[in-house]
């Protein structure tokens, strides 16, 4: 059950990382469109400040056109330093993948007093054993409905410590013992 719930919570997470990084994305569009449209006003200014310097436009005129072009400038800037900015978040807020060493996967054996039960699960040292055990009964949904207990190397397992607090190891059998 609580798997479950972690389980709806991370899709929950997931859709909303999505959201997230489906609005990033409009807001990039919409300020690259921003941005053309700077980049479109700058080129205007410009060529009106050549026309203008061509004809000996009125000087007044001129500086505003100029101060114009400036501003639209530095409004250039700021719009590409808040894409920037936007990419940086977005970057941030992407789940990484975890990625795992060769060395730290391992095989353990599952073996059940009756025989009804031999699995190799492959995992990892830092699970705990609970997800491990999850694991196990998503292959032989039936132990789901017993009290099971499980030992290690003559130890009993606890199921809320991981592989390597158990001094579980690459190899390792555990034994499934059914309780009445």
């Amino acid at each position: 059950m609580k798997n479950k719930k972690l389980e709806e919570e991370n899709s929950k997470l997931k859709d909303e990382l999505n959201k997230i990084k489906n609005n990033e994305s409009n807001e990039i569009k919409k300020l690259k469109l921003d941005i053309d449209k700077y980049k479109n006003e700058v080129i205007k200014a410009n060529k009106i400040i050549s026309n203008l310097s061509n004809n000996q436009v009125n000087n007044n005129e001129l500086k505003k056109l100029k101060d114009e072009n400036i501003n639209l400038k530095l409004q250039l800037s700021l719009k590409d330093d808040e894409i920037l900015q936007l990419k940086n978040n977005l970057k941030n807020n992407s789940i990484e993948e975890q990625s795992f060493k060769y060395k730290d996967i391992m095989v353990i054996n599952f073996i059940s007093m009756d025989g009804t039960v031999q699995y190799e699960m492959k995992c990892l040292s830092t699970e705990v054993f609970a997800e491990v055990e999850e694991k196990l009964y998503k292959k032989y949904d039936k132990l789901r409905n017993t009290n099971n207990m499980f030992t290690a190397n003559a130890k009993p397992v606890l199921r809320f410590k991981t592989l390597s607090e158990n001094n579980i190891k690459d190899g390792d059998i555990l034994q499934l013992f059914k309780l009445e």
